[in-house]
């Protein structure tokens, strides 16, 4: 990873007149809080530019977390928070490694301008993963758009009843069955109510996906991160005693986060419990908000079961700038073998233990 001095030594040939008063990235050192309070404020900011998750994904994959910060850099007026990245994909610059979304904290095209500037100096890829804010997509013609991933959000300010009633038909049925069948719904706030839930999780991303799953160090550095403060609560759904779904939340700000999703039981319906029970969870905290976070298009039951729930929809919109003449073979390769060995390693013959083991050795590459 670059350390700040190389980043000094790349940018030196780029500080021409144009520059001169404007910014120079540098690197913010994710256990440095006075830049994450400094952002923490910003309209644009959610849980993906928080110093906890910045921390724990940083401290899983051994990315080092940068910003280039706009004028007044103490009061971190604009900021764009990236990770330089560097594996057998290539060399890139992602924004908001890991995350639904990491929006540019920025408000206008000149504050923009500012921010981007230098890093598109560095001459590698740019990859970034906006909600919220359409500056960078709208106003600047030179990131293409790559990919687009719809967003849901639930209302939380509406009394009970209505958030209630508001439910698609389908999902209140659901829930209703799920009491029938005798599900209890338990709120889990230890390292072990985590593990329970990866387990599930695990299982269900090798045997209905075949995808790897992330390594348990992830979910590990969430609960270091945000269990000081009782920002994570796993909801699990017993039934009989064994737990066969779950939700992993995380709170920052007015919002309740809807991060990871686990069921190995689709008879008793306990995903529209367990989604009931979160909503009535966020309001019993006073949150505003319940963000259900990206789902791809490619997806149409995630798409639907988040719809029966939510009263906001939006769309993340994945953008990418390429150097002039930029040509890495090795992105293409690499993906092309990364694809391969999830195949072979999420074969239905495979034990859990070596797709975890695989996971944990190669989900760093998916950035």
């Amino acid at each position: 990873m670059m350390r700040a001095v190389e980043i000094e030594r790349s940018f030196e040939t780029h500080k021409k007149a144009e520059y001169q008063g404007r910014i120079v990235p540098r690197l913010i050192d994710a256990d440095q809080d006075a830049f994450w309070a400094s952002t923490a404020g910003h309209r644009f900011g959610s849980l993906f530019s928080s110093a906890p998750w910045q921390k724990a994904v940083a401290r899983t994959y051994g990315f080092r977390i940068s910003a280039a910060i706009g004028p007044g850099a103490d009061a971190a007026r604009a900021a764009l928070i990236y990770a330089r990245v560097s594996d057998l994909r290539g060399e890139r610059i992602v924004g908001g490694p890991f995350c639904d979304y990491c929006d540019p904290l920025v408000e206008d095209m000149t504050a923009w301008r500012d921010l981007i500037e230098p890093v598109l100096a560095l001459r590698l890829p740019v990859t970034l993963r906006c909600l919220r804010n359409e500056v960078p997509l709208r106003d600047d013609g030179r990131f293409t758009l790559a990919g687009r991933a719809a967003w849901h959000g639930v209302d939380l300010a509406r009394p009970e009843r209505a958030l209630w009633e508001g439910l698609d038909g389908s999902a209140r049925q659901n829930v209703r069955k799920a009491l029938r069948l005798g599900l209890v719904v338990r709120e889990g706030r230890s390292l072990d109510d985590v593990r329970v839930f990866f387990d599930m999780h695990s299982e269900v991303r090798k045997t209905k996906y075949r995808l790897l799953p992330q390594p348990f160090a992830l979910f590990e550095n969430l609960y270091t991160a945000f269990a000081p403060e009782g920002r994570i609560t796993v909801l699990l759904a017993d039934d009989a005693g064994r737990p066969v779904a779950g939700i992993l939340f995380l709170v920052w700000g007015d919002t309740l986060y809807y991060k990871f999703n686990a069921s190995i039981d689709r008879q008793g319906r306990p995903n529209d419990l367990l989604m009931w029970e979160g909503i009535r969870l966020g309001q019993r905290l006073g949150l505003r908000l319940m963000d259900l976070g990206a789902s791809d298009y490619t997806q149409p039951g995630l798409l639907r079961y988040k719809a029966k729930f939510a009263t906001a929809q939006g769309e993340i919109t994945r953008l990418r700038w390429t150097p002039p003449g930029h040509l890495d073979a090795r992105g293409e390769e690499a993906g092309r073998l990364l694809s391969r060995l999830t195949d072979l390693f999420t074969a239905p013959g495979v034990p859990h233990e070596i797709t975890r083991a695989a996971g944990e050795a190669l989900y760093a590459q998916f950035c």
